[in-house]
Formats: C-alpha cells, sequence, structure tokens
C-alpha cells in the first residue's frame, strides 16, 4: 500500500497511480484523469468477424485496410471446436475467424452452432480441408 500525495487515499501497491485521483506514486498528476463515478460509460463496438490478412482484392488506399467479406464455411458444436478449426484453416495457409459468442445457445435455437468463416475466395480450399479433417477425425474414432 501506498499513501497519495495529493489526496491522501490508501492506494494498492499495484496500482501505478491513485484510484481516487489519479496522481502517480512519484506525485506528478494526471491532469486528464477523470474518477470511475464520474466517467461516461465506454461505447462497446458490436461483435463482427474480421480477418487480420493483407487482402489485395479489398477496396481502399494503399496501407489502409479494407473490409473483406466472410463466408461461413463450418459450423461447429461448441465454441471451443469453432476456434480449433479457424486456427487449423489458418496455419494450413487459410485466413480464418470463428464466432466468438454462441448466439444460437444464447437465444436456445437448437439449430447451429458457433460458425468459422473464410473469405469466399478461400471456401473452396477451406472445403477441402475440411473434408480431410473429418476423414482423419472419422478414422480416429473407429480406430
Amino acid at each position: 500500500m501506498w499513501t497519495c500525495k495529493k489526496c491522501g487515499a490508501k492506494v494498492d501497491s499495484t496500482f501505478e497511480v491513485c484510484w481516487s485521483c489519479g496522481t502517480t506514486v512519484d506525485g506528478v498528476e494526471d491532469p486528464n484523469f477523470v474518477p470511475a463515478d464520474k466517467a461516461s460509460p465506454i461505447e462497446e463496438p458490436s461483435v463482427i468477424p474480421s480477418l487480420l490478412v493483407a487482402d489485395t482484392h479489398t477496396e481502399g488506399s494503399a496501407g489502409e485496410a479494407g473490409r473483406v467479406h466472410l463466408t461461413e464455411c463450418y459450423r461447429a458444436l461448441d465454441l471451443m471446436q469453432a476456434r480449433f478449426i479457424a486456427d487449423q484453416l489458418t496455419a494450413a495457409g487459410i485466413p480464418a475467424v470463428a464466432d466468438t459468442h454462441d448466439l444460437h445457445e444464447e437465444l436456445g435455437t437448437l439449430e447451429g452452432g458457433p460458425r468459422v468463416y473464410v473469405r469466399g475466395e478461400d471456401l473452396a480450399a477451406a472445403r477441402d480441408w475440411l473434408a480431410a479433417y473429418e476423414r482423419k477425425t472419422a478414422e480416429h474414432i473407429h480406430e
């Protein structure tokens, strides 16, 4: 624990600034500090799948990220499998992303599950990879 030199608040030693006034342990004040109880709510952006890939087929100026159209390529059983499939596809050179929330589970619908998405131009390669993956998985189960 340390005591703030400005306001006298007791501050946990894991904090670098006073939680009450924003002053550092050395007494340096942050003129832009706003206490949490007086700050406005943080507006969080909606969850939209995106790929962090350089795509020469997108619109926009050089160096500016363009939009990449994503196509569903797989419906997973759960979020863990969706993330695993997306990671495996990416490791195989097919950029992919998975849902971060299972809306079907949250909304109570029984059809579908979390999805994995790839660029439209990668859909055929992703389906080939997925077919090979499902064959290997079936072989492993029957061993």
